[in-house]
C-alpha cells in the first residue's frame, strides 16, 4: 500500500511543472537565440544585397565604358569643302560630356562618318545621340543632324568632383592632359586632342557600396597625334 502512495506522490510531483527561476532561464536562453539567428540572417541579407549591387554595378559601369570607347577607337577628322584643313575629331569636349565625330556605325564599303554625343546629366544618366551628315560633292556636313537617336547608356554615374574623377580627360599628343576644369576644350585645345581618359564611376543611389570604377585610354589611333603613346 505504501508503495502506491509513494508511486502517487511521484506522479504528482512529476506534473507540478517549471519552477519560476527554470522558466526564466529558458525565456532568456531562448531570447539569445532569437538575437543570434536574427543578426545572421540581418548580416547575411546585407552582404547578399552588397553583392548584388556590386555585380549590377560592374556590368553598367562595363557596358558604358565599352559604349564610349568603341567610338572613341574610330574618331576621325571631317574634311570639308574649300579648305585643307579638316574639322577637329572632337566637336566639343567639357570633363562630363562629349562630342565626337566618329565611323561607330559604318561599314567598310560605305564609310559614312557619325555625330555623337556622350552627356551626363545631374541624375547620374548618361546618354549616347547620334546623327547623321548630309553628303555633297564628296563632303560631310551635320548642319541639319538628320536621323538623330538616343538610347541611354545607364544610370548610377558619379558625377565628376575634380580632375582625377571627371569622367573624360583629354590629353595632347605628348600624353599631357588638358587642364579645362568645369569648362570646355578650345578649337586649338581640339584639334590637339589625341588620346581621351574614360574614367567610369557607377553607384546606385542609395547604395553603402563603393563605386565601381572602370578607367579606359582610349588613343585616336585615326588622328596621327600621338608621339609617345
Amino acid at each position: 500500500m505504501s508503495g502506491i502512495r509513494t508511486a502517487l506522490r511521484r506522479l504528482r510531483e512529476d506534473q507540478s511543472g517549471l519552477s519560476l527561476s527554470e522558466l526564466l532561464i529558458a525565456t532568456m536562453l531562448t531570447s539569445i537565440m532569437l538575437v543570434m539567428v536574427g543578426s545572421f540572417f540581418i548580416q547575411t541579407t546585407k552582404l547578399t544585397t552588397s553583392a548584388a549591387e556590386y555585380r549590377e554595378s560592374t556590368g553598367t559601369a562595363a557596358n558604358m565604358a565599352n559604349a564610349i570607347t568603341s567610338v572613341l577607337g574610330v574618331a576621325t577628322t571631317l574634311s570639308k569643302a574649300g579648305s585643307e584643313i579638316p574639322d577637329a575629331a572632337i566637336v566639343a569636349g567639357t570633363r562630363s560630356s562629349l562630342t565626337v565625330y566618329s565611323f561607330a556605325n559604318t561599314t567598310a564599303s560605305d564609310p559614312a562618318p557619325v555625330k555623337v554625343t556622350f552627356t551626363l546629366d545631374a541624375t547620374g544618366k548618361l546618354t549616347e545621340t547620334r546623327c547623321t551628315g548630309s553628303k555633297s560633292a564628296g563632303f560631310w556636313t551635320f548642319g541639319t543632324c538628320s536621323a538623330t537617336s538616343t538610347r541611354t547608356l545607364g544610370e548610377g554615374l558619379l558625377a565628376p568632383t575634380g580632375t582625377s574623377d571627371q569622367l573624360f580627360t583629354y590629353r595632347n599628343g605628348s600624353g599631357v592632359a588638358y587642364a579645362i576644369g568645369t569648362g570646355s576644350l578650345t578649337a586649338s585645345q581640339r584639334e590637339g586632342v589625341s588620346s581621351v581618359i574614360v574614367t567610369v564611376r557607377v553607384q546606385p543611389d542609395g547604395s553603402s557600396t563603393e563605386p565601381v570604377v572602370i578607367q579606359n585610354t582610349v588613343v585616336l589611333r585615326n588622328l596621327g597625334l600621338e608621339t609617345g603613346e
